[in-house]
This record gives C-alpha cells, sequence and structure tokens, in this order.
C-alpha cells in the first residue's frame, strides 16, 4: 500500500538523518571494534497473561545498527538461543548503510537456527537508501518474514498469535489498516519500530501487545539528569512499559548506536517475553 504523504518537516528530517548517518557510520567502519558500553547485555524478563499462548515464548530485539559483524553478535546469538524461544522479533534499525547488509543478514541467519524470525523496518533502514524490494528479496532468501503493513497468523494448540507489523510510525509510513479484528483467543502483537505508534492507534483498534525500540533508551543516561538524547516519535517514551492494559506499549533499549558508538550507563537490551495461564497469575 502507498504510503501516506509526510509533512514537509519529516521529509526534511529524513533528508538530514540520511545525510549525517552515512558519512559518521562510514568514519567509524574504519575503527569497527571501537565503542564504549556496547559489549554487554541485560535480559529483561516479561509476562503476559494469555492462557491459550501459556508456555510460549519469544524474544525481543530492536535497533541493530549493524554494518560489521563482530564477536558481541556471535555472543547475542548464543544469548538468544539459550533464552529457546519459539518466535524472534525485531523492530526495526537493522542497519545504516547498504555495505552492511551482508553483516546483517549474518546475523539475522544465526537467529534463524534458533527460531523463525520476524522484522520490520525503522527511520535507519530507509536513510541507508537499500530499496524495500531488495530487503524483502534477502529476507525472503534467508527465510525471514519482513512485515511491512502486513500481518501473519500462527495457529497454536489452543488458538492463535496474530503477529502485525508496520512500517515507521516516525517517518509516517504505518498503515494500522493491515490490523486484524479481534478474535476469540487470538493475541495481537503489533511490531513498530517507534513509540509513536501508540499515539496513531484509534479506539476500533485491536492490540494486546506493542513492542517497539527507535529510543536506545536514551544511550547515554547521566544519573540525575533527564535524558538529553531522544530522537523524534518517542514521545517522550525512554524505555520499558507504557499504555494502558489491552494497549500495552514495551520500548526495547536497543542493541546498536546511533550516529556515536557510545552508550553511557544505557546497556543493550534482549526482551524474553512468557506467555503465562491468567487464571495462574489470578491465583498467584
Amino acid at each position: 500500500m502507498k504510503p501516506r504523504q509526510r509533512p514537509w518537516a519529516d521529509r526534511a528530517r529524513a533528508f538530514i538523518g540520511h545525510s549525517l548517518s552515512k558519512p559518521l557510520y562510514r568514519l567509524f567502519s574504519l575503527v569497527p571494534h571501537w565503542g564504549i558500553g556496547l559489549s554487554g547485555h541485560d535480559i529483561s524478563q516479561l509476562t503476559y497473561a494469555h492462557s491459550p499462548l501459556a508456555g510460549k515464548r519469544a524474544v525481543h530485539l530492536s535497533d541493530l545498527h549493524l554494518d560489521h559483524y563482530q564477536p558481541r553478535h556471535d555472543r547475542i546469538v548464543a544469548a538468544v538461543g539459550e533464552l529457546r524461544p519459539d518466535w524472534i522479533f525485531i523492530t526495526g534499525d537493522l542497519l545504516n548503510v547498504p555495505e552492511g547488509l551482508p553483516h546483517m543478514f549474518r546475523f539475522l541467519a544465526g537467529l534463524r537456527e534458533v527460531a523463525p524470525v520476524f522484522i520490520t523496518l525503522g527511520n535507519h533502514d530507509h536513510y541507508s537508501g537499500v530499496p524495500i524490494d531488495h530487503y524483502a528479496e534477502l529476507a525472503d532468501r534467508h527465510k525471514i518474514t519482513l512485515l511491512i503493513n502486513q500481518a501473519t497468523f500462527i495457529q497454536t494448540d489452543d488458538g492463535e498469535i496474530a503477529i502485525v507489523g508496520v512500517d515507521d510510525p516516525s517517518l509516517h509510513r504505518a498503515d494500522l489498516s493491515c490490523l486484524p479484528p479481534r478474535a476469540e483467543n487470538r493475541f495481537t502483537l503489533l511490531l513498530a519500530h517507534a513509540p509513536n505508534i501508540l499515539d496513531q492507534l484509534q479506539d476500533h483498534h485491536a492490540v494486546d501487545l506493542i513492542l517497539c525500540g527507535h529510543s536506545h533508551g536514551g544511550q547515554c543516561r547521566i544519573p540525575g539528569v533527564p535524558t538529553v538524547w531522544l530522537p523524534p516519535g518517542c514521545g517522550g517514551r525512554i524505555d520499558g512499559h507504557h499504555g494502558e492494559p489491552g494497549r500495552r506499549l514495551y520500548v526495547n533499549r536497543g542493541l546498536g548506536w546511533s550516529f556515536l558508538p557510545l552508550r553511557w550507563n544505557c546497556t543493550p537490551e534482549i526482551a524474553c517475553i512468557e506467555w503465562v495461564d491468567e487464571q495462574a497469575e489470578l491465583e498467584d
């Protein structure tokens, strides 16, 4: 479906982001092993009650910004494998420059050996200049599901999960008409790069959980000082849970970096999602 026309301010921001990011990423590609605060990661445990999916598990990653494959990416694949997920969800900003494509798909292929992988695109994926058709071709070749304003359905023993992926909301590319209506025993999971997707939902949209990234958790945090780096499209949402029950949004801090290979007091994140029986949670 053709994306909506973006306001001139967003088109200008996209042009500036594209113009600035490529030289910076190419500069730091000369020293790919240099970086601060990128080597480790935290694993966040998230639990949601939905009886038809009880016992199922997923991993959520975001903001890979993967232009060079490094040893830390092997550690991430190993960590994800140890979590034994049924599905892996990645919410955009996969890379920054076209040269990163083989490195990024090497990483995704490693994850695909662990579990089925579902991805959507972020603003930097568009800034990179890689055509959407090329992303789609490579995803298909690696047996990875790329969702761009699309939905797919997976049957489980007692119900189904609807996995919906929209194009980047911060660039006004998300088309929520792809969301299916609510149905019995269906859990609708929405993958979107930017947290402002929450502001675009309307009353008739049926969503159980939204997974996002984009914020990098602020990337650099100084204790006692408000977050100074937050890209447009976050709506002040830095990380963690937002929204209300029945429309819950989780903002992942992501794994990579933007513009500078630096994270300070903001460890990269792997989110592990587990579904539990609703009755068991009530008894607890």
